[in-house]
C-alpha cells in the first residue's frame, strides 16, 4: 500500500469516526458543559490531517530502524510458534505484548526531560475530545505507537490478526479521549476506560505519572502506577509547560532550548520507582 493510500485510509476513517463520535459526545457527554466547538479544535484538527504526515515518515523510518537491529535475534522457531497461533490468540498477543512496549515507552517520554518535551504536546489538551487524540508529536507517536507493528514484523505475525487488533486500537484510543460518559464496570481492570486515561491527562499532583498503559491496565497495577478513581472526574487537563497553541509552534517547541521561565518539568517518581 502506498502513502497516499494509507493517507486516504486516515481520512476515511477519520470521517467515520466523527460520524459516531460527534453525535456520542452531544448525547453523553462526560462534561456537559464542554462544547463540541471548544476552542482548540482547529489545532487537534491540524493534528489530524497535517500531523498525521510527518507521524506515518517518522514511524516508517523508526520501524524501519528497530526491525533491521532485531530480525535476525529472533528465531526462526519463535516465528513459527507465532504463526501457529489462532488468530484471536495473536490478537490478544499484540494487545498484551505490544502495550507492554507502549507502557514503558511512554513512561520513558514522562521520564526523561528531552523526550518529555515531545510528549508534552499531547498534554497540553486541556479539553478532552476524540479529535484531541490527534494532538500528538509525530516523534513521540512514531516511537511509543511502532512496537504492535515491530512485533508483527518480527514475529510473523498474520496480517488478519494486525488489522483486526488496529481496528479495535484505532476506535478505543478516540473513545478513551472522548467527552463521552461510558466506563466498563468490572471490566476496567482488564481494559483501559475512558476515564482511566482521562486521569493521565489530569493536571493534578495526585496524577503525575499514572496509567501508562494504552489498552491493558494489568501493567500499570503491576509496576505501581495505576490510578483508579471510577467515582470522580479529574479536575483540571493540560500541563503548565508552554507549549505554543498553535500548529507550526507545537511542532518546533521539543526542539527549542529552555528559555527563561521554561524549565523542563521535574515529574514526581512513580510508586513503582
Amino acid at each position: 500500500m502506498t502513502f497516499l493510500e494509507n493517507y486516504a485510509d486516515h481520512l476515511w476513517f477519520v470521517l467515520g469516526a466523527a460520524l459516531v463520535f460527534i453525535p456520542l459526545e452531544h448525547v453523553l457527554p462526560r462534561r456537559k458543559e464542554q462544547k463540541l466547538l471548544r476552542p482548540a479544535l482547529k489545532l487537534d484538527l491540524a493534528f489530524m490531517l497535517l500531523g498525521v504526515v510527518g507521524t506515518m515518515l517518522a514511524a516508517a523510518v523508526f520501524v524501519v530502524i528497530m526491525v533491521g537491529l532485531f530480525i535476525n535475534i529472533v528465531p526462526d522457531a519463535a516465528r513459527s510458534f507465532v504463526g501457529a497461533q489462532p488468530i484471536w490468540l495473536q490478537v490478544l498477543g499484540l494487545i498484551i505484548f505490544g502495550d507492554l512496549y507502549y507502557y514503558w515507552a511512554h513512561r520513558l517520554f514522562h521520564t526523561v526531560p528531552g523526550l518529555w518535551k515531545f510528549h508534552a504536546v499531547h498534554h497540553s489538551i486541556e479539553e478532552m475530545g476524540w479529535a484531541a487524540s490527534y494532538r500528538t508529536h509525530p516523534i513521540d507517536t512514531a516511537v511509543t505507537n511502532s512496537g504492535f507493528v515491530i512485533i508483527v514484523l518480527l514475529f510473523g505475525v498474520d496480517p488478519a490478526a494486525y488489522a483486526l487488533f488496529g481496528v479495535q486500537f484505532a476506535w478505543h484510543s478516540l473513545l478513551k479521549h472522548s467527552n463521552v460518559a461510558v466506563g466498563w464496570g468490572v471490566l476496567r481492570w482488564l481494559y483501559v476506560t475512558p476515564l482511566f486515561h482521562h486521569w493521565h491527562h489530569a493536571n493534578v499532583a495526585e496524577a503525575h505519572d499514572k496509567n501508562f498503559a494504552a489498552q491493558f491496565p494489568l501493567w500499570d497495577v503491576l509496576f505501581g502506577t495505576a490510578l483508579m478513581t471510577p467515582d470522580r472526574d479529574p479536575p483540571q487537563y493540560g500541563v503548565d509547560d508552554p507549549v505554543p497553541a498553535n500548529f507550526l509552534g507545537a511542532l518546533a517547541y521539543p526542539f527549542r532550548p529552555d528559555g527563561p521561565g521554561e524549565s523542563v518539568p521535574v515529574l514526581e517518581p512513580s510508586a513503582a520507582d
